[in-house]
């Protein structure tokens, strides 16, 4: 390989080799490379970060301040709205509803992965309506599915209410919403109605997966249908079950649409979660710092529990 004298000279003072024309162009390729990679991820990059970093470090800003909204600036007052929140039994309450909610969204999922088994069995027939029809209401915007089964739970002509009429379970009849005792699961159970066809398809992919011998050789076995589900079926569905407890978790805490369509977080503040709360410090009562704080402590939780649920899964 022929060398300049002064490329020569150059690489013998420095002690090394010196680099050839090839090595030089696979380099400035590598660089241009490199900078196109830069210049189109610039575009999402620079949206990321002033349509979602950018609020997310203002929030955690706002929440050591104590803010209307309105006025020019907040006021600094460090951990106040922490310490505030600690002893605060309406955002303790509304957390406790999440978690019913939660409790209520896994339910959902359950529905799902039966569901999911039983069309996927050869002998039902029509199994493309069936999964259809099941999967239509998770396509549909919380805020219609809402307004929908607000009409449903109507205590003078609801669907609901004219159902138990018709049963002869008339004394079963109530307001289902303007109750202390059932506007939760009425709400609970309209979410539920959106979950589990979500769920339904997710396992019913995963089950794609799962090796149809090993149902054959435990029917060998004498294994009967619940006996295949339990040892072969929820064994092979088990990252999808992980995923969708993450996924219904994470949605649940986050819930806001159906509580302000719904019921406003009544009656009494027995709908009332902490979304919906921290849209009511934030908006109506103009405690933007302390509603920033929530906010705060509301995402802690959730990424804290995403990491356990993802930690015993790696476990597992």
């Amino acid at each position: 390989m022929v060398l300049s004298s002064g490329t020569r000279g150059v690489a013998a003072r420095a002690g090394r080799p010196a680099a050839s024309p090839a090595a030089g162009r696979a380099g400035g390729r590598k660089v241009r490379r490199v900078v196109d990679g830069y210049a189109l991820v610039l575009p999402a990059a620079l949206l990321y970060g002033v349509f979602l970093l950018a609020p997310i470090v203002q929030t955690v800003y706002l929440g050591f301040t104590r803010w209307d909204g309105l006025t020019a600036s907040p006021a600094w007052t460090g951990l106040d709205n922490y310490r505030r929140l600690v002893g605060d039994e309406r955002f303790f309450s509304a957390l406790l509803n999440n978690l019913r909610w939660v409790a209520g969204s896994w339910l959902a999922q359950g529905f799902g992965l039966a569901l999911a088994a039983l069309l996927s069995a050869s002998w039902i027939r029509g199994r493309t309506v069936f999964r259809t029809v099941f999967f239509v209401p998770a396509t549909m915007s919380l805020v219609v599915v809402g307004i929908v089964w607000d009409f449903v739970y109507n205590p003078g002509w609801g669907l609901l209410n004219s159902a138990l009429d018709t049963v002869g379970a008339g004394a079963a009849t109530t307001g289902w919403l303007s109750g202390e005792s059932t506007a939760m699961p009425a709400v609970i159970a309209t979410a539920n109605w959106t979950y589990f066809g979500f769920a339904m398809v997710i396992f019913m992919a995963g089950l794609q997966n799962v090796d149809r011998s090993l149902y054959e050789a435990a029917a060998l076995d004498g294994a009967g249908a619940f006996a295949q589900f339990r040892h072969i079926t929820v064994p092979g569905l088990r990252t999808q079950i992980t995923l969708l407890l993450i996924v219904s978790f994470i949605n649940t805490l986050r819930t806001f649409d159906l509580v302000y369509v719904m019921t406003s977080g009544g009656p009494g503040g027995s709908t009332e979660v902490v979304a919906y709360y921290i849209y009511s410090l934030a908006f109506t009562t103009r405690q933007v710092g302390y509603g920033a704080a929530t906010a705060v402590v509301l995402t802690v939780l959730t990424l804290l529990v995403t990491i356990v649920f993802l930690r015993l899964r790696e476990r597992d």
